[in-house]
């Protein structure tokens, strides 16, 4: 007897998991909002005004800001997600675009990618135990749904076969 309506718990993980992909499928195209942006230096809106200061124009501002939000996005998931054992060195280049970041925002530097990486050091510390705590939430939620899944698996396995019902 197979039941072909979802059930609300499966219903909302196929919600979850579509709103998750196109979130993924968005990402790299968001990078091309800054063709949207107006090349002036001062641009305003109504709710804000932004002045480039340290890049010629808005655009090129917002094209250095999302050069490095996007990866750092990418690589965020990615380092959620991961499953195998090598999952920590993800957090190296997370945190050197985390710098970056802080760096673009801050206007007022003048050579930004010069010493990223000695400066991330600590950042990558605060960082790691941050992506750890929010890792291993995840993880007991994802070795939960494993062993729920190899649970249901080996108890449907004796009437997986026809003829067991006599």
């Amino acid at each position: 007897m197979t039941n072909k309506q979802l059930t609300k718990e499966e219903s909302s993980h196929l919600l979850t998991g579509s709103l998750i992909t196109a979130f993924m499928l968005f990402i790299p195209y968001a990078f091309y909002v800054y063709n949207y942006v107006p090349d002036v230096e001062t641009y305003e809106t109504r709710w804000f005004t932004f002045t480039s200061n340290y890049y010629d124009s808005v655009r090129y501002s917002v094209w250095a800001f999302l050069s490095k939000l996007i990866p750092t996005f990418l690589l965020l998931i990615w380092f959620t997600t991961c499953k195998h054992w090598w999952y920590y060195s993800i957090a190296i280049p997370i945190s050197v675009y985390i710098f970056q970041l802080i760096s673009v925002l801050n206007d007022d530097l003048i050579f930004s990618d010069e010493f990223e990486f000695i400066y991330s050091l600590p950042i990558t510390i605060i960082i790691i135990a941050i992506l750890l705590l929010v890792r291993s939430k995840i993880g007991v939620f994802l070795k939960a749904k494993d062993i729920k899944k190899q649970m249901d698996e080996q108890m449907n396995k004796p009437f997986a076969k026809k003829g067991d019902f006599k």
